[in-house]
């Protein structure tokens, strides 16, 4: 299994379990890791935290510019 397949499922278990909480949430965890001096992690729920926000953005705003 690749990592963003990992990435990804992790995601929406976090959009599942928590909703609009999620993305503080997988934040923290990547602020704890940063804390911590694990950068491997922090990276990993940075990652994390970015398929939250990307699969909570709403319908067609994916195509839309933001200035």
């Amino acid at each position: 299994m690749s990592e963003e397949l990992d990435i990804y499922k992790t995601a929406q278990i976090y959009v599942d379990q928590y909703g609009d909480d999620a993305l503080f949430r997988a934040m923290g965890r990547a602020e704890t890791y940063r804390e911590t001096g694990n950068q491997q992690e922090m990276i990993l729920w940075n990652k994390i935290a970015n398929t939250i926000q990307w699969i909570q953005m709403p319908a067609g705003s994916v195509d839309t510019a933001c200035h």
